[in-house]
């Protein structure tokens, strides 16, 4: 089978694009409504994309009405934001989070999640969330005809929960154990996955 991406609209597209390349990282991204409010959503357009400067990259929409989704309008304004790699025991406040509301209503109130301080950063973190990565705005790039905003964030300061990572002798970065921090992965249409197996190669 071969697919003409020419002769899909952008929903049959993006359908089929989440279909096959799974399984996607979660960025569970917190944000700042500027109104003493913290937005929360997943997004699953979501990758490390440098490292001199640390980028991530988040790639956002809009909502069905046509207005640019919370996150974006949260990042493009005040600048700083932060990206959770979630557990899969979060799977249910996640999927709780990235249903619509209007602008301003905190998603971290409706899920009931804990937050607590996230040292050096302006801005709390989850705290069930293993892995935590404070980012101040790059830039953010308009694509395509949507336009779909392509989020860079300068990766600033990073959590790891001690349950996840050690030094190892003399390194100077931690080596972080992926079957500890057991992230929850995108796949297709309302598919999730957990890491069952890991395969090391030396």
């Amino acid at each position: 089978m071969v697919i003409d991406f020419d002769q899909l609209s952008s929903s049959q597209a993006y359908f089929t694009m989440t279909q096959a390349i799974i399984p996607r990282p979660i960025a569970w991204v917190l944000s700042d409504h500027g109104n003493g409010k913290l937005n929360l959503a997943p997004f699953s357009y979501f990758n490390a994309v440098c490292s001199r400067p640390p980028m991530l990259s988040i790639s956002i929409g809009h909502k069905k009405n046509g207005l640019k989704k919370d996150t974006w309008v949260n990042i493009e304004e005040r600048s700083h934001f932060v990206v959770h790699i979630p557990n899969t025991h979060d799977v249910d406040p996640l999927l709780q989070s990235s249903r619509p509301l209007d602008h301003g209503i905190s998603e971290v109130e409706d899920t009931k999640l804990d937050l607590v301080a996230f040292d050096g950063s302006p801005l709390p973190r989850v705290e069930s969330a293993p892995v935590a990565f404070y980012c101040e705005k790059h830039s953010i790039i308009l694509l395509g005809d949507g336009p779909q905003a392509l989020v860079l964030g300068k990766i600033k300061l990073l959590f790891l929960d001690d349950k996840v990572a050690s030094i190892e002798g003399d390194s100077p970065v931690p080596s972080v154990c992926a079957k500890a921090v057991n992230p929850l992965a995108r796949l297709g249409a309302d598919g999730f996955a957990s890491i069952d197996e890991l395969k090391v190669s030396y």
